[in-house]
């Protein structure tokens, strides 16, 4: 699956919308855009069965994601993203004009799931 993101010097991880939200009634996401679809699409995927949620604040507002693990290319370049890929569930505060495919956070670790 293909994104176009968006570069964040300030964060650490993948950011992209997960299809979930699209089923959660007001959550903000729109069920013409473009969402992550992991489980039985990605051989590298993994998210716990005991889920965790975190919420992110951004100058353009508040976000609810899950942790998950996947593999990430940019170009020839391959990461295995553990616990740094967070798929959106909820976006109803983010105030971001035109098409939002993601975030990819270039930035140093910044918090250590628990």
């Amino acid at each position: 699956q293909c994104f176009d993101v968006v570069a964040d010097s300030g964060s650490n991880a993948v950011i992209v919308p997960s299809c979930v939200c699209k089923e959660v009634p007001a959550a903000g996401c729109e069920d013409d855009r473009k969402c992550f679809r992991g489980t039985n699409r990605s051989s590298t995927f993994h998210i716990p069965h005991d889920v965790q949620v975190l919420q992110m604040s951004f100058g353009s507002g508040n976000i609810m994601a899950a942790i998950a693990t996947d593999v990430v290319r940019v170009g020839n370049l391959r990461v295995n993203m553990e616990n740094g890929v967070l798929l959106i569930v909820d976006r109803r505060e983010l105030r971001v004009s035109g098409a939002f495919e993601g975030i990819l956070g270039l930035g140093h670790e910044l918090f250590t799931p628990s």
